[in-house]
């Protein structure tokens, strides 16, 4: 009894031990873990992709394809002809700079065209902006992304040449303050002044409409169809097919009221002074009128 006792004392620690070793695996498992990792390395996966083709930007200058439309948001002009001196005080408050050829202006920047001098500016859109000598303007907004246009020029004194596009986008808008007198234009050709001085403002439109809000009322201008009758040197009303508008025409303002209940017709100097502006011509005095054009072009001159 004693020594049945003995023997079973000692086999109790040598039970543990089996009962916490792991079972050995079936021998039809391994076969199939061994098979399963041979077609692992015999079709291994694709690595993931190292980088990733993106467009390439294009410069400033280029024509935005269709892929950029959405993408690009362009906020500068760019020079594209300039006589003289004109010098940008940039919005970063950078010491002034001279422009050239090719310098481009940006959203902020204050631009000073000194007496004799003048500069043209183009957007990435087309739509030419003309800048004359004596003028003061602040590029207050400058916004371009996919079919939206946002112009706004700050014209504290001078003259501004207008050459631009048409936009259906409703997010746009191309604006020019001249003190009390704001005017929003879409596709237009027109000439607008601002004395402020004397705070005037003069609007020649030679194509398209232009909308103005002035200190009274807002109204829509657009060309009016007359014909200037040499004989009595007054215009008339002229029958067109169409009834369309076509004679140049323009308004003033004085502290912000309009002095004109009627447009005035345009001189046919200042639509030819037009043109010579864009591109890059002397432009006519009204001195020089009758001298420099044969009997064909001569302008009829209407006192102010």
């Amino acid at each position: 009894m004693r020594i049945t006792t003995l023997i079973l004392f000692l086999l109790a620690p040598l039970a543990l031990r089996a009962a916490d070793m792991p079972a050995l695996p079936d021998a039809g498992a391994a076969s199939s873990s061994s098979a399963a990792l041979a077609a692992s390395n015999a079709n291994p996966e694709p690595p993931p992709p190292s980088s990733v083709s993106v467009p390439k930007k294009p410069d400033s200058g280029d024509a935005l394809p269709p892929e950029y439309h959405k993408m690009v948001i362009v906020s500068e002009m760019k020079v594209t002809k300039l006589s003289g001196t004109i010098m940008v005080q940039h919005a970063d408050g950078t010491d002034p700079t001279p422009l050239g050829t090719d310098s481009v202006v940006e959203k902020g920047d204050v631009i000073t065209v000194y007496d004799g001098s003048w500069v043209i500016l183009k957007t990435r859109r087309g739509d030419r902006i003309g800048l004359d000598g004596n003028t003061l303007a602040t590029l207050d907004e400058c916004f371009f992304e996919g079919p939206d246009r946002q112009v706004r020029l700050l014209l504290k004194h001078g003259t501004v040449f207008l050459d631009t596009n048409g936009d259906d986008s409703r997010q746009s808008f191309f604006e020019i303050y001249t003190g009390k007198v704001v005017t929003s234009v879409n596709n237009v050709k027109a000439i607008i002044s601002f004395d402020d001085q004397k705070d005037t403002v003069n609007i020649k439109y030679i194509e398209g409409k232009i909308h103005v809000i002035d200190q009274t009322h807002e109204e829509t201008f657009h060309t009016q169809q007359t014909q200037y009758n040499g004989y009595t040197r007054s215009s008339e009303q002229a029958e067109g097919d169409q009834g369309e508008a076509e004679e140049h025409t323009e308004h003033s303002w004085v502290k912000g009221q309009m002095v004109q209940d009627e447009p005035v017709p345009l001189e046919e100097i200042d639509e030819l002074n037009y043109r010579r502006f864009f591109d890059g011509q002397p432009r006519l005095q009204v001195e020089d009128n009758n001298m420099l054009l044969d009997d064909s072009q001569r302008v009829p001159f209407r006192q102010r």
